[in-house]
């Protein structure tokens, strides 16, 4: 595995602060995490195409849409976590 330079000195500097406990154990939860997420959007994929779609697939630009919507949606809840606000998207 390969890591940016800068990736891997701000992850160091978080074990050596104390904050985490490993480069190893910060990889790990991260790709958990990605995982996981990844696991809940097919979810939600398959439950709006049976619920709300009767079935019918959703298209390619539909899918990108959504994709779009959901990273407008995590940078406006990271803007407002940066300045202090409500932490939900």
């Amino acid at each position: 595995m390969t890591l940016d330079p800068e990736v891997l000195d701000a992850l160091q500097r978080l074990v050596s602060d104390g904050k985490e406990t490993s480069v190893s154990s910060v990889i790990n939860e991260t790709m958990r995490s990605r995982v996981e997420r990844m696991r809940h959007a097919e979810e939600a994929r398959r439950y709006i195409e049976e619920h709300l779609l009767d079935g019918e697939s959703l298209t390619d630009d539909e899918m990108i849409a959504a994709r779009q919507a959901l990273a407008a949606s995590k940078v406006r809840t990271a803007g407002r976590r940066a300045r202090g606000g409500a932490t939900a998207a």
